[in-house]
């Protein structure tokens, strides 16, 4: 648990300043580095984002926004709230789980206990 908050931080301080695209990599990077199920990645994102989005939405327009949007879908205005944390997350984790998958094509070695040899 410790690990995906750790995570999430890292996410939302690289979301807050390098932008969104920064997920993925993270996502990524951390895939490759702990070799862990690709949703955690994804958790931790959404976690990120909703954490990010707490602490804008007072002050941000979209809490204003989000109930003339979900009126145009056809949702409750709450329901908006919840879009950007499931992108986060599924961005995260398609992220990572395609990077598990390519980790056997590229011949990456996971980092424990495997030693390097030329």
């Amino acid at each position: 648990m410790i690990e995906i908050l750790l995570l999430g931080l890292v996410m939302a301080a690289g979301t807050w300043f390098g932008g969104w695209w920064v997920v993925p990599l993270l996502a990524a990077i951390w895939s490759w580095w702990r070799g862990r199920a690709a949703w955690r990645a994804g958790f931790a994102a959404a976690v990120a984002w909703g954490a990010l989005l707490g602490l804008t939405i007072p002050s941000a327009a979209l809490w204003r926004l989000a109930p003339r949007l979900g009126g145009i879908i056809g949702l409750p205005g709450w329901a908006m709230l919840l879009i950007p944390p499931l992108f986060a997350f599924l961005v995260a984790w398609s992220a990572a789980r395609a990077f598990q998958g390519l980790k056997p094509l590229l011949g990456v070695r996971a980092l424990r206990g495997a030693r390097f040899r030329d």
